[in-house]
């Protein structure tokens, strides 16, 4: 385990060597790749280096086995998923699928994915979604993968995805422009490189390598608390006292009045979906493999990575300074409720009702949506039960 943990670490230091700044996404595009059927999105403006770290990425990963398709040229389905065998048809009357070097590749990149057309995007988000891959009535099962995209979102002429379409992506990697330093950085590289960066990237892991390690990652368990704080996180991000994931008015107009006014519910347009507890908790197992341990901090600096594509804000003017503000206050929240004994008196309310306890509660619930929720279940069971006979 040792040698393939000194792979990675390798893989880290030869595409640092060869993508200048951007250090933290880089590590996390690699750590997000330690897992089965990885999906990864990389967004940034134009010339920021998309297109790049995914070549980069793949080759590092598959070697020469990867397909690439481009949404800026005119791509058809068949190219993507499979087309008919016409000559079989011709000659026996039989619908022979040729499926597509795409499908049946291990590495996959979707280069500029906000310009492939619906029909296309639509099979791919199948694959993505059920492991498996329909033409003609024909289906082929598709084997663990390595998935990479990339997009300018802000392009003109872009077909807008589905959001279920992003939530299949495990993270999203924001690339941001180059500074002044850096900028000379790239040049020294592209010198020493001979301008031949995607050429001069090696294979460092081969698909026996990137199979156990995927294997033994996925064998790691997470200990309670930080499965909690995962599972913590991404409630409060989703929770909401008026229902919004089911209201056709949204925030702020859905929080007119709303006494959680001022708590992160009300930044939030629209929640994250499950999938985010699911692809941070991979991410943290992978983490956990390849540092052999994983502090608190290391699981906040995961957070925004697995949810920034997931959800909307209310106020989307500096999408990564508003989710740093959001994240802080969330983290602030959670340490109030450890000290205030939040998930205790829980405990202690569903394992006997308390009058002094259950006012002390009430109280509480005024402040954290989340807390009111978990609240509002004991009542109705109270209530059932008879031991609130006015449940208000």
């Amino acid at each position: 385990m040792s040698e393939l943990k000194a792979k990675v670490r390798m893989l880290i230091s030869e595409i640092k060597s060869r993508f200048i700044g951007n250090e933290k996404a880089v590590e996390v595009a690699i750590l997000n790749q330690l897992h089965r059927r990885s999906a990864t999105l990389i967004r940034a403006p134009r010339g920021a280096g998309k297109s790049t770290l995914m070549l980069l990425l793949l080759k590092g990963l598959c070697g020469d086995d990867f397909v690439v398709i481009s949404g800026a040229s005119e791509v058809r389905r068949g190219e993507v998923i499979g087309r008919l065998h016409i000559p079989s048809l011709e000659r026996e009357g039989v619908e022979k699928v040729i499926w597509s070097e795409f499908v049946k590749s291990r590495g996959k990149g979707l280069d500029e994915v906000n310009r492939l057309n619906p029909y296309t995007t639509a099979g791919i988000y199948h694959f993505m979604q059920f492991g498996e891959v329909w033409s003609y009535g024909k289906r082929l099962k598709i084997s663990d993968y390595i998935l990479i995209a990339n997009e300018n979102p802000n392009d003109a002429g872009t077909f807008i995805h589905p959001p279920p379409f992003y939530d299949r992506f495990d993270v999203c990697i924001l690339l941001r422009t180059l500074s002044l330093s850096e900028k000379f950085r790239l040049e020294e590289t592209l010198k020493k490189f001979k301008g031949m960066l995607i050429e001069s990237m090696p294979q460092v892991l081969d698909a026996n390598e990137l199979e156990e390690i995927r294997r033994d990652v996925s064998e790691i368990e997470l200990d309670v608390e930080t499965l909690g704080m995962i599972n913590m996180v991404v409630r409060d991000l989703q929770a909401c006292i008026r229902d919004k994931e089911f209201a056709d008015v949204k925030p702020p107009a859905l929080c007119s009045g709303c006494h959680f006014v001022r708590e992160t519910c009300s930044k939030i347009r629209e929640p994250p979906s499950e999938r985010s507890v699911i692809s941070l908790t991979e991410l943290a197992k992978a983490k956990l493999w390849l540092e052999g341990g994983l502090s608190e901090d290391s699981l906040w600096e995961l957070i925004p990575w697995t949810i920034m594509h997931r959800a909307s804000l209310t106020d989307s003017r500096n999408l990564l300074s508003s989710w740093a503000e959001i994240l802080s206050k969330e983290r602030e929240k959670i340490r109030d409720r450890e000290a205030r004994g939040h998930w205790l008196i829980l405990l202690k309310l569903s394992q006997s009702f308390d009058q002094k306890l259950y006012s002390y509660a009430k109280d509480l619930s005024l402040e954290d949506p989340v807390f009111a929720e978990e609240l509002r279940r004991l009542e109705e069971k109270w209530s059932s039960e008879g031991v609130l006979k006015d449940l208000k």
